[in-house]
């Protein structure tokens, strides 16, 4: 029971501060498509300076600056909700212990919490080419961070969606009569 209220607690947190988070892109993506995320992922110092005009055109430079600090508290938060997440899902219950799946989701579960350095090096990535203008270092480090941390979010969301799966069909297919 304690695992869940954990889990809750940093789902709950890990919610707001997104919420938080698209809320504050909403200027961003209105002058330019992709917003947070575009910059994030530019690659190229041409890329990113592109984006900073536009945003220094339409005065929204500094909600990408909130945008990123606010980023810092959610890179604390959601690679434990999940990490948690995966602590759940791994029990008997879910998963079969010694399977595949199991082995697979120990490895994301861990390997999630990279995310954190990974997101706060892109932000400082990100920061320093707010403040100094882009270069191609910097924007290609912040779209390798970016990149390794989306994957790591995606393929763990992937296991986590994979595992519920597999009990909700378990527990369909034990109530069908035959």
């Amino acid at each position: 029971m304690s695992r869940v209220l954990i889990w809750l607690f940093f789902a709950t947190l890990s919610l707001i501060l997104q919420l938080q988070l698209r809320g504050l892109d909403g200027p961003l993506s209105a002058v330019n498509p992709g917003g947070i995320v575009a910059y994030e992922l530019a690659f190229t110092a041409e890329r990113a300076k592109a984006i900073l005009d536009v945003w220094r055109t339409a005065g929204v430079t500094e909600q990408a600056r909130v945008s990123l600090g606010v980023d810092v508290g959610f890179l604390l938060v959601y690679p434990w909700f999940f990490w948690w997440s995966v602590r759940v899902l791994r029990t008997p219950r879910f998963v079969l212990p010694g399977s595949t799946l199991h082995r697979m989701g120990g490895a994301l579960g861990g390997g999630v919490l990279a995310c954190i350095p990974l997101d706060a090096f892109e932000n400082w990535c990100l920061w320093r080419m707010i403040e100094e203008g882009p270069s191609p270092s910097l924007a290609a480090l912040a779209g390798m961070a970016a990149s390794l941390k989306f994957l790591l979010v995606l393929c763990t969301a992937l296991w986590c969606l994979i595992a519920l799966s597999r009990r909700f069909a378990n527990s369909s297919s034990s109530r069908t009569p035959t």
